[in-house]
C-alpha cells in the first residue's frame, strides 16, 4: 500500500494504492518508493513518493 493516515484524512481505515507512473514507449531504470514518514515516524504525507528513472525511449 502507498497510502497512509495523515493529519488530513477523511477516512484514516481506507488503505489505498493510488499512486502510478504510466511509461509507455519510455526505458526505465531503477524505480522505487520512498516512504513519507519522517524520522520520528510522523507522516509527512498521506502518500508515499513514486521516483523513476528515464533512460531513453523504448525501441530505439
Amino acid at each position: 500500500m502507498t497510502t497512509r493516515p495523515s493529519l488530513i484524512t477523511r477516512w484514516p481505515e481506507r488503505a489505498m494504492k493510488l499512486d502510478w507512473f504510466l511509461a509507455r514507449g519510455l526505458q526505465l531504470g531503477p524505480v522505487e518508493i520512498r516512504s513519507s514518514l519522517g524520522p520520528d515516524g510522523t507522516p509527512l504525507s498521506d502518500h508515499d513518493l513514486i521516483v523513476a528513472r528515464i533512460e531513453g525511449l523504448a525501441g530505439r
